[in-house]
């Protein structure tokens, strides 16, 4: 027999390994009358995540890539967040994420009209290199 769960959050529901998993019964909600928060939901997920004896792998290679990417920008933008915020307050820290906000919606809206204007095939690289300068396409190219 295995338990899964814990018993402060939910009824531990007994499960033979080797029996059947379309066999087994669903875990019986919880009194709600105690403050419990979500141990129906945590009770019913733990019941289908473990009512194989096996983990399935389905996670690709690009899917790590993301996770692993979306975890060190989340970070850094969190440690920023707290920088900006020691060091301007709050009100401070409103007014810089206002400021940014304007300043990336402009440039975001001014390539915009460039490229309703002018549709070319790689617009990043191609912008720089005939608005402003050959070697600011050419570092904006190797950078992207």
């Amino acid at each position: 027999m295995a338990f899964i769960g814990n018993s402060s959050l939910f009824k531990q529901l007994q499960v033979d390994v080797n029996s059947d998993p379309e066999t087994l019964s669903p875990p019986q909600p919880l009194d709600h009358n105690n403050d419990r928060g979500s141990s129906v939901l945590l009770a019913w997920l733990n019941y289908e995540v473990f009512r194989k004896d096996c983990l399935d792998r389905k996670l690709k290679r690009h899917h790590i890539t993301g996770i692993a990417f979306s975890g060190a920008v989340g970070i850094g933008i969190f440690q920023t967040s707290g920088e900006i915020l020691a060091l301007g307050g709050p009100v401070g820290a409103l007014l810089a994420f206002i400021f940014a906000g304007l300043v990336i919606f402009s440039v975001m809206r001014s390539l915009a009209e460039m490229v309703s204007v002018r549709p070319v095939a790689a617009p990043l690289i191609d912008f720089p290199h005939t608005f402003v300068d050959e070697a600011l396409g050419f570092t904006v190219g190797v950078m992207y």
